[in-house]
């Protein structure tokens, strides 16, 4: 099961509280994606925001819909996503390089 994790870094203006507030609207909408299990934020220190979502790998291709985009833009306007990783398990790792012809 893949797993995405994104490090948003607050903005000078941004108010922590909307900043918080962003990142919990991103997981409800990435919730509501079907094959999506589970999407979390949690606080590192106080200006860091880290969003950690597991879930098929259709979940994530899936089209996005208005209320995602909208979230994803209250979110960019509050932070700058300064790193973010797809981590898969080995087995799916080993499926893709096979789907690769290798």
């Amino acid at each position: 099961m893949p797993t995405d994790l994104w490090i948003y870094e607050r903005r000078d203006n941004a108010d922590r509280e909307a900043l918080g507030n962003a990142a919990l609207n991103m997981c409800r909408a990435y919730r509501a994606r079907e094959g999506i299990r589970s999407a979390r934020f949690y606080w590192h220190q106080t200006e860091i925001v880290v969003l950690l979502v597991e879930g098929d790998l259709n979940g994530f291709t899936a089209p996005a819909d208005a209320n995602y985009a909208r979230v994803a833009f209250e979110l960019a306007d509050l932070a700058r996503r300064t790193m973010y990783m797809r981590l898969t398990d080995p087995r799916e790792g080993q499926e893709t390089y096979h789907l690769a012809g290798r």
